[in-house]
Order: C-alpha cells, then sequence, then structure tokens
C-alpha cells in the first residue's frame, strides 16, 4: 500500500507565545501548537494532567446514584457481590480493580471470568445460573453487559439486580438493569464518551468510595492505589487519550512504575521492562496479559494482578510469557497465510476491504492478524477463523480512518449470528455458509462510507538531522507529551539521505538496524518490517521515525523506531 507523507502545519506566532510564556523548547511549542494546544492555558493543562482538576465527578452519570446506592446496600446487608468481566486487558484490570476495591472493604466479591473459546464474548445465561446459585445478588459487568438484555432479564428472574460498566455499542432499547454505567450512550450524563471498562468501573469505585466518605464508614481504600489498573485497561483498549483517560493514564503510568503490585512488578521483570511508557504497556505488558485469554484462560492474568504471593506473582508471570510465546507463534502462522492469501485473491483490485476465513487460524489471535493486515493495506479487514465441527465462524474486524467498522456491521446484520464493538473494532459470528455473502454485504456497507482504497496517510511533526540533533535532550522533551495512543499520536519526524545498516532480526518480522546521516549512526528497530526488502548501505533513503528515550542503556540512550522508509529523493 502506497502512502503519502503529510507534515503538519504549525503557527509561529502561537509557538512563540508557548516558549516565552511556558518555558518550553522550540520543539516542544511546535508539537503543542499542531495538536491544538495553542494557548498557555491549554498547554499547560495538557503538560501537566492533575487528577484534583482533570476528573469531573462521578455522580454526573445518570444512573451512579442508583448504583451506589444498591452496592453500598449489599454491604451493608452482607449480600454476595458477583462481578462478570471481559477476558481482554480492559475487561481484566477493570475486573481486578473492583475486586482489589471491594476487598479493601471487606467484601469478597465472586468473580466469572468467561473462556474465550467455550463461551465468547459478553454475558451468557449459563454464568448468570452459576452466579444465581452461588447466591449473587448484586452482578456487576465490566467491559461488557452492554447489549446483554436477554441475559440481564434472567438474571433479573433470578433475584440478581444488574449493574452494567461497558463502553460499547449501546443497546437499541433501555437494558433491564438497576443501572447502566455506559459513557458511550448519548444520554449516560457523563460528558466524555472515551473511557473504557476499567475506567467506567474506576468512577463507580469512586462514586462508591465518596458516598461511603461522606457517611463516615472508616478507613476506605486509596483509589490513587487502583490507577495502575486504569491505565493498563485504558493504553489496551485503544480508546482517545483526552480528557479523563490522559490524566488518569499519566498518573496511572507513575503507579506502574513503582511496582507496588507484585504482580506487574513480576510482569516488567520476564518482559524486560525498565522504563515504564504508554508503548512498553501497550506493546510489553498488555499482550501477555491478554495472552491467557486468547489461547487459555483468563483467570490466570487476573490472579496475576490481584495476588499478594510474590512466590505465585513471578510463577504467573513466567506463565503468561510463555503463553505469549506461543501466541506469537499462532499469530505469524496466521499472518503469513493471510497475506498469502491476499496477493492470490482474484477480486482484490475491486474491492475496499479485506474478508478471509480459515480453518486453520486460532481464534484467539484473528484480531490481531486483522489489525495487522489493515495497517499494512489501509483497508478495514475480517479475520474469520472457522470451526469445521459446528460450520461456524469467530471473526474481529479493524478498521481505518474514515470508517465505522460497528455501523459497517450493522448494514450485514443478516449474514451474522452476532455481533458487536467499536467504531474501529468489532467482532461477529457467522455460519460459514454465509461467509462470501457477507464479504459483498461487508465490502458494499464500507464503501458507503469511503468509496475506493486509499493512501495511507502519515503525518509528520518536522525534520531532525540526525547528524546535528541533540537526541537525548528530543527524546526527554518528548516525554512531557506522554501517554501516547489514540487522540494523542507518538510524535513522527523525518530525516533524508540517510544509511541503513541491517542488523539482526527479531520477532515476528522485526529488524535490528542502524541508522547513518553524514557519519553519525544511531541504532533503530524497523517493527512489522515483514517481507520488505533489506535496505543496503550503498543506497540512500528518506525516513519516518518516532525517538524513544532508553535511559536504562547508556551505551545508547536513544533509539529510533522506524515508520516509514523509501528511498531518497533526489532535492
Amino acid at each position: 500500500m502506497s502512502e503519502r507523507w503529510c507534515l503538519r502545519r504549525g503557527d509561529e506566532k502561537q509557538e512563540q507565545l508557548l516558549q516565552r510564556e511556558l518555558g518550553v523548547s522550540p520543539l516542544l511549542a511546535r508539537l503543542l501548537v499542531v495538536r491544538g494546544y495553542t494557548t498557555p492555558e491549554l498547554a499547560s493543562t495538557f503538560l501537566n494532567p492533575r487528577l484534583r482538576d482533570g476528573l469531573r465527578s462521578p455522580f454526573l452519570f445518570r444512573d451512579m446514584e442508583k448504583a451506589v446506592e444498591r452496592v453500598v446496600g449489599a454491604i451493608a446487608r452482607g449480600e454476595p457481590i458477583g462481578l462478570f468481566g471481559d477476558y481482554d486487558v480492559d475487561g481484566l484490570s477493570g475486573t481486578a480493580l473492583l475486586y482489589c476495591f471491594l476487598r479493601g472493604l471487606g467484601v469478597s466479591p465472586i468473580v466469572y471470568l468467561p473462556e474465550r473459546l467455550r463461551e465468547g464474548y459478553g454475558l451468557n445465561a449459563a454464568a448468570v445460573r452459576r452466579l444465581g446459585a452461588q447466591g449473587v445478588r448484586v452482578l456487576i459487568t465490566i467491559d461488557c453487559g452492554g447489549a446483554s438484555a436477554e441475559e440481564i432479564r434472567l438474571a433479573r428472574s433470578l433475584g440478581i439486580d444488574t449493574i452494567v460498566c461497558d463502553h460499547h455499542q449501546v443497546a437499541p432499547a433501555p437494558l433491564p438493569a438497576i443501572a447502566t454505567l455506559n459513557p458511550a450512550s448519548p444520554d449516560s450524563g457523563f460528558p466524555f464518551p472515551g473511557l473504557c471498562g476499567a475506567g467506567t468501573a474506576f468512577y463507580l469505585a469512586w462514586g462508591i468510595s465518596a458516598r461511603l466518605g461522606r457517611e463516615n464508614k472508616g478507613a476506605l481504600p486509596q483509589l490513587r492505589d487502583l490507577l495502575d489498573l486504569v491505565s493498563l485497561g485504558t493504553i489496551a483498549d485503544l480508546v482517545p487519550l483526552e480528557q479523563e483517560n490522559r490524566v488518569l493514564v499519566r498518573h496511572g503510568l507513575s503507579a506502574l512504575s513503582q511496582g507496588k503490585r507484585l504482580g506487574i512488578a513480576a510482569l516488567k521483570s520476564v518482559a524486560k521492562v525498565e522504563h515504564v511508557t504508554s508503548g512498553t504497556v501497550a506493546f510489553r505488558l498488555a499482550p501477555r496479559l491478554n495472552a491467557s485469554g486468547r489461547i487459555s484462560s483468563a483467570s490466570l492474568a487476573f490472579e496475576l494482578l490481584t495476588t499478594e504471593d510474590p512466590q505465585r506473582a513471578i510463577e504467573l508471570a513466567e506463565n503468561l510469557h510463555e503463553t505469549n510465546r506461543e501466541r506469537q507463534l499462532l499469530e505469524a502462522a496466521a499472518f503469513n497465510e493471510a497475506l498469502a492469501l491476499c496477493r492470490n485473491d482474484r477480486h482484490w483490485p475491486d474491492r475496499v476491504t479485506v474478508v478471509l476465513a480459515s480453518a486453520n487460524w486460532h481464534p484467539g489471535v484473528v484480531g490481531i492478524v486483522a489489525a495487522r493486515l489493515a495497517q499494512k493495506f489501509n483497508r478495514p479487514t475480517a479475520i474469520i477463523a472457522l470451526d469445521p465441527d459446528s460450520e461456524t465462524g469467530r471473526g474481529s474486524v479493524r478498521g481505518v480512518p474514515g470508517v465505522h467498522c460497528y455501523r459497517a456491521l450493522l448494514q450485514c446484520g443478516q449474514h451474522l449470528l452476532g455481533f458487536g464493538g467499536h467504531p474501529m473494532a468489532a467482532g461477529f459470528t457467522i455460519a460459514a455458509s454465509e461467509i462470501e455473502a457477507f464479504a459483498h454485504a461487508f465490502d458494499h456497507a464500507v464503501r458507503q462510507q469511503r468509496p475506493r482504497a486509499e493512501q495511507r496517510e502519515v503525518w509528520v511533526d518536522g525534520e531532525l538531522h540526525l547528524d546535528g540533533s541533540n537526541l537525548e535532550d528530543t527524546a526527554q522533551a518528548l516525554m512531557a507529551l506522554e501517554p501516547f495512543g489514540p487522540g494523542n499520536p507518538e510524535p513522527i519526524f523525518f530525516s533524508r539521505n540517510v544509511r541503513l545498516h541491517a542488523g539482526q532480526a527479531f520477532g515476528s518480522g522485526h529488524l535490528r538496524l542502524f541508522v547513518e546521516q553524514n557519519g553519525r549512526a544511531l541504532p533503530a528497530h524497523w517493527f512489522q518490517w515483514g517481507d520488505a526488502p533489506l535496505p543496503t548501505p550503498e543506497q540512500t533513503y528518506d525516513i519516518l521515525f518516532s525517538v524513544e528515550a532508553a535511559p536504562q542503556r547508556r551505551e545508547a540512550p536513544v533509539r529510533l523506531r522506524l515508520v516509514s522508509v523509501r528511498p531518497a529523493k533526489p532535492r
């Protein structure tokens, strides 16, 4: 897929104002302006997100009072409370958050984490009956439940009141839950729709704590101690790192750095994470937590996040590390097969989407494969793992800018057994006999949003001369913009006429190399290098890259991360 490199335009007067008023460097001033923080007030708030000023009241949620009232009442009466969480990092961290919070109040909640392969996504009737048999009278769903009206109705018939903490698609009719906390709902009352499941669970814990505090119920758990879990879920779920999310994650990264939670400290050790950033969470910690839910049992990751036994934390972290290696092998095999199918697809020139199915693929890795293909080809992608025994498939959709995945699936509903999701990601189940019809319908639905496959645009923040720039200072300046992710992309720079000295391939299609400009060579990683031609030192290139601080590596405290490479254009 060809690319178009687009330079962000700044404003010199606004940049000079920020330099003068805030004392920031010219580079940092430019990066703030091109991100829309054009006044000293906006820029200062962005650079210094504070918990006291940056988080709005949990009671802005329309149903928060009802949710808090029911939980506080259950605690007072000794009624069993159940937690039903999704098996991804957002669901796991949100469930662990409420579990730790309630334990701090002297409550021992009953936790249910569904198995991806056996039960699929969301609340299910068998789980509700099992929780009812265990005596649960209040059930809190985390990162799911927003489309589970039938199961919530069943819970009510069993004498269980349900509180939904979700952020996925909104049910077409009000849920029969006692309270629904979903920031994505137009009538939720909460002004920021971007909270993830763990973020929504944090707001529930905050609401409960505020009520108990007003009633002088004694010592309460410290909410600040839960921010590491909030940041895990928020970063992993790729929600916008703006407003509340930026505040929560900025402070949560500090908590992760301290490593007070035994399981996270052990996971950082096996993942060789010494310097915690949004990137190390997204690419080192979250995949290991996700691996258990993808191909084994999410209960292992949950136990890691909640254990108070140091030896058990080490055992669990090592287990998840090995499970992640297995996941990487499954992912690589599926990706390579999917890539071959794309190359041999006779319909490729006529379509704006990718829809592929195979019985060889593990259902737990189809989302990752879909994301990689969507990135590679700049096309919304649906990857389906077929089960020959049931003649059905489980699919994951990953989108591209300008296409709303869930709305596209809404137009294909007649071909699906079930579906749900976000603007940029969705999941579905499908009968094998419907896949061809679905592929046509999905392509048609996407064409209504984006009529043709387009060049991928890569937005660039400016040019850096590698031979003359103080990259150590640049890397430190960039840390002020953390956390990076959707809504706050990591700055991308370009450099002209560099030479690339290829080193060692590693992982699943990655490459270590050195970037040289006018005699100065810097270490670099090229992730998802894949099948691109190996660079030759005789050729000169123009590159796009980000700058990564690595203070623990004294011999090379800065490393580049290549984003895109092309032969140098004559000047």
